[in-house]
């Protein structure tokens, strides 16, 4: 083995990986307030011991591909090295599969279950499915935009002397768009998020109606709103595009199309704003409740 890889990345993982864990191990007190947060007036110790189970596996789930999935996604696209899903991704997927461990481990103890057939409506409310399609429409929309600007890009691409001061690098980023990458992220977002709640809604119950609903409800509810972010930060991603491309135009040499104008740029980067501002609120709004809202486990 690598003594220098040891020292370098790994060590420094293990490290990062003891101190998170430590900061983020759940505890019975812990897993007390997210029942009580999420509509259990007074948690028993049972059930406090299940939100902690549920913690835990999530936690443990996060750190870990905390560790391993921004490497990977940053040896696959450079381009997303720095971007928001160093965060979100490991998210997403450490609730994707705890869910999926959730729906094939048999759960002992004595069960309730619903009368009434359960489905996404319960758990996540309408608004929040109409923010999360707003978002990704937005993202496509801004993608639609940097790939009809393509071929001007490419076309000054070609036309960009050696010696010009904007260099191969400028060269490249014109030739290489980012809209791919960014629309393959919206599609991967959604996938997730329609798996989660998927599962969230499926997977076996745990003994108490109570804490079945809370602990069903606050996964479809953290997932969705963790989508809201991973969404905005692919709307950047595009808008980030856009701007490059306007800003490029600016060369003398270039003629961008009309539409793609200062004022373009200026309206982008408004709702761009916009745009994360009004996704912080909403996640804020589902996946931070208050303590006042009873729990429903019909």
């Amino acid at each position: 083995m690598d003594s220098l890889w040891v020292s370098n990345t790994l060590l420094p993982s293990l490290i990062t990986a003891a101190v998170l864990l430590l900061v983020l191990w759940p505890t019975r007190h812990s897993g007390r307030r997210l029942l009580q947060r999420w509509g259990v007036a007074e948690p028993t110790d049972p059930q406090s011991a299940e939100a902690v189970r549920y913690l835990r596996r999530r936690r443990i789930l996060y750190v870990v591909l905390f560790l391993v999935l921004p490497p990977v996604v940053a040896l696959m696209s450079p381009a997303v090295r720095n971007g928001p899903g160093n965060i979100v991704i490991p998210l997403l997927a450490a609730m994707l599969i705890a869910e999926l461990i959730a729906t094939l481990r048999p759960v002992s103890g004595v069960r309730t279950a619903s009368l009434d057939r359960r489905t996404w409506r319960d758990l996540v409310p309408v608004w929040a499915v109409l923010v999360t399609a707003v978002l990704a429409a937005w993202t496509v929309a801004l993608v639609v935009l940097a790939f009809a600007a393509q071929p001007w890009a490419n076309r000054y691409a070609a036309e960009i002397p050696p010696d010009d001061e904007a260099g191969p690098g400028t060269r490249a980023e014109l030739l290489h768009p980012t809209g791919w990458l960014t629309l393959g992220g919206v599609a991967l977002c959604l996938v997730v998020l329609v798996a989660v709640v998927f599962l969230a809604v499926r997977r076996p119950a745990v003994p108490g109606a109570e804490v079945d609903f809370a602990l069903r409800t606050r996964t479809a509810r953290v997932s969705v709103g963790i989508g809201f972010l991973c969404l905005a930060g692919l709307v950047n991603d595009a808008q980030n595009r856009l701007v490059f491309l306007q800003g490029a135009g600016r060369h003398p040499q270039s003629a961008p199309p009309g539409w793609l104008s200062e004022n373009l740029h200026q309206s982008v980067e408004i709702a761009g704003f916009v745009t994360l501002v009004g996704a912080l609120v909403c996640w804020s709004w589902l996946a931070i409740p208050t303590r006042k809202s009873p729990v429903r486990t019909g």
